[in-house]
């Protein structure tokens, strides 16, 4: 990798569309921009987003076990991700359907009528989370490619998950097909 790029997934930033900014001391008491901020170009009002608090999926997955053991905040997750899929449809209409996939799953768990393996919910609440988060490895704010990572996280889950996947949408298909009857 050349140091004038910065590569994200097969997609290449140039390093001129991340500049670090010189704080001042009186600027850093107020707020303004703290020490170790990246301030990010070309997006509106100019988006300044600190280094240690990049979301990366493995920090999804932290935050993921967190909300797996506290059940009672994952509906107020998926009523935000639900609202953030409506915003951004036409963006994520090659992943469309194996989020809300994600959602079902996530609430028939959650409602324990479908049981699923730990590991694949920790995975799809993750990459809930990773959705929802606006400053991900590439921050939503970026125009035109501020939501690619986050279709090609939902799509990794995804491809990562195929049996659970079907196992549940056959198991959904089973009991629609009951209650017709």
């Amino acid at each position: 990798m050349s140091d004038d790029a910065l590569t994200v997934f097969r997609f290449r930033v140039p390093k001129f569309l991340l500049r670090r900014q010189r704080v001042q001391p009186h600027r850093e008491s107020t707020g303004c921009l703290k020490k170790g901020s990246t301030r990010i170009l070309g997006t509106q009002k100019g988006l300044f987003m600190p280094k240690n608090r990049v979301l990366t999926f493995e920090r999804a997955m932290t935050r993921a076990e967190s909300y797996v053991s506290h059940k009672e905040k994952l509906p107020w997750l998926l009523d935000k991700a639900t609202r953030k899929t409506e915003q951004h449809y036409q963006s994520l209409l090659e992943s469309w359907e194996s989020f809300q996939v994600f959602i079902r799953l996530i609430r028939c768990w959650l409602a324990d009528t479908y049981a699923v393996p730990v590991q694949s919910i920790l995975m799809a609440v993750g990459a809930v989370i990773y959705f929802v988060s606006s400053f991900d490895l590439i921050p939503d704010a970026v125009p035109v490619l501020g939501l690619v990572d986050d279709v090609w996280m939902i799509n990794s889950v995804a491809r990562a998950n195929l049996q659970v996947i079907s196992s549940f949408r056959n198991w959904e298909v089973s009991l629609n097909s009951r209650n017709r009857v």
